[in-house]
């Protein structure tokens, strides 16, 4: 890409924040009022920023601009932290070995995701394959959020569980699964790794194929 003027940047620095707070491009007429331009000046600084490759524009639609394909990922989507499996507690406090990109309007900050393994969620349709993406460290999730718990070795995967307060000492952390018991746990032993977000299933490919 070419570089841009001072001006060209404030342009496109008004356009970014204008489509990230509305959820479209400003039209010429905004984009003009905004720097004191007429339409045609307007129209001739998007045309440069599009020249330029900074901007894509369809000439058929009034606010018809948008970014590039891959500078849009990269405005729409931020990285986290993915593990292949359930972590322990000591691999999450370790920088894992990939990542996957999620949408920002799923979370900001303080996030990560794994591809679920255990049977612990499978009547709640949360099945070995998916990902899940859990923000972290909540310490008093609600009753009946899912978390990812750690209640005994640090080096022991977690699961996914329902969590259950009793009075102020005790909680129990329930399976989505018949088959599986009901785990009672000391408050003062439980951590809450983190509470359940988001889930994505692949419908195109194998489960473990993906992301």
């Amino acid at each position: 890409m070419k570089g841009l003027t001072e001006r060209q940047q404030e342009i496109l620095e008004f356009i970014s924040t204008y489509m990230l707070e509305n959820g479209r491009s400003p039209t010429l007429r905004e984009i003009g009022s905004k720097f004191g331009f007429s339409h045609i000046a307007a129209r001739d600084a998007v045309l440069a920023l599009v020249r330029k490759g900074y901007l894509e524009k369809n000439e058929n639609e009034l606010r018809s601009l948008a970014f590039p394909r891959k500078e849009r990922l990269a405005r729409e989507n931020i990285p986290i932290p993915f593990f292949q499996s359930e972590p322990s507690l000591n691999a999450l406090n370790h920088e894992p070995p990939s990542s996957i990109f999620i949408p920002r309007y799923i979370a900001e900050k303080d996030a990560f995701a794994f591809r679920i393994t255990s049977e612990s969620m499978r009547n709640a349709g949360i099945l070995p394959g998916d990902v899940a993406v859990m923000v972290k460290e909540k310490r008093n999730p609600e009753n009946n959020e899912i978390i990812l718990a750690s209640y005994s070795d640090d080096d022991r995967p977690m699961e996914l569980r329902r969590f259950h307060p009793i009075m102020n000492e005790y909680a129990e952390l329930w399976p989505d699964n018949d088959t599986m018991g009901i785990i009672k746990v000391t408050r003062s032993n439980l951590i809450t790794a983190g509470v359940l977000l988001h889930i994505w299933r692949s419908f195109n490919e194998p489960h473990t194929s993906w992301p």
